[in-house]
């Protein structure tokens, strides 16, 4: 595999920084992950890292590539989403850390993810945004009812309001889950929370991205810094992961301004949920990880 991966996290205007990011590669595998603790509840940061760690030491401790990419990242969302609510109820008084996430496997020239919350994934290809995931959001599910603009999601006063997350004791979780996408010379995959994306138009972020004969880690770097600025002085967290797959320059035509965002439901293949097999794989995991552990 011939791929590029840069990363970056920045406080912003906030006290802490409650945003997690993690890259790991194999000869066979990428998992790219990235948590965004909700400052609304205790301890989000405590929940975004949680995510993570469970996601390190599955991967770790997973043959690869990945057998069934499905199963392995819904099994990590709700793997996590339990160690979430064992952590907030070990605390006194008990407490209910949340997050959102994102979790990415990239493995024989295919990307598979799955995510909840406002976090996004975004997968780019030839200078435009071949599909972003939809949040899952107040705003967002107004947008869609056609109740208000794309425009008036950024100003709207729930904007802020996540209807899917990790942790919380009434909760239950459900992840969305998408892939195969083949990916192509040049394509780029982009993991955000939402102080990065809510802070950059779409068009300039994927001209930086495609235009920039920079290496990745410094277009990421300014793009990040370029967020917390536009944003200032009301700047949240801001974490991105790129991943570029087979750097090539695209030289797009003066008059090539726009923004192609697919279908979701035509650029992803569906999958009936198997609970017995999705329990079964989080049951394994849940052994990989305690042998894992009882190694350390």
């Amino acid at each position: 595999m011939k791929y590029e991966t840069a990363q970056s996290s920045r406080l912003g205007n906030r006290k802490t920084n409650q945003d997690r990011c993690l890259v790991l590669e194999s000869p066979d595998s990428i998992l790219l992950a990235l948590a965004d603790g909700m400052g609304g509840h205790p301890k989000g940061e405590q929940a975004a890292q949680i995510l993570i760690d469970t996601g390190r030491k599955a991967f770790l401790t997973s043959r690869k590539p990945i057998s069934n990419p499905r199963v392995f990242l819904n099994g990590l969302m709700d793997m996590a989403h339990q160690q979430i609510l064992a952590y907030g109820q070990a605390q006194s008084p008990p407490i209910e850390p949340r997050t959102t996430g994102v979790l990415c496997l990239v493995q024989e020239n295919n990307v598979y993810w799955a995510h909840i919350g406002d976090s996004r994934l975004y997968i780019m290809h030839e200078g435009v945004i071949a599909l972003r995931t939809d949040d899952h959001s107040y705003v967002e599910h107004l947008r869609q009812q056609g109740v208000i603009s794309s425009a008036q999601t950024q100003t709207h006063r729930f904007r802020n309001y996540v209807t899917r997350c990790l942790g919380g004791s009434n909760n239950h979780p459900i992840p969305d889950f998408s892939g195969p996408y083949q990916l192509e010379e040049g394509d780029t995959i982009l993991l955000c929370t939402d102080g990065f994306w809510s802070a950059l138009p779409e068009r300039p972020l994927v001209d930086a991205l495609y235009k920039t004969l920079q290496p990745l880690a410094a277009i990421i770097n300014t793009l990040s810094a370029k967020a917390e600025q536009n944003s200032h002085p009301e700047s949240d967290n801001v974490t991105v992961i790129a991943l570029r797959w087979q750097k090539k320059t695209i030289n797009l035509e003066p008059t090539d301004i726009s923004m192609s965002l697919t279908d979701n439901a035509a650029a992803q293949i569906p999958a009936e949920k198997k609970e017995e097999e999705v329990q079964r794989a989080i049951s394994e995991l849940r052994h990989l990880l305690e042998d894992f552990e009882n190694e350390e």
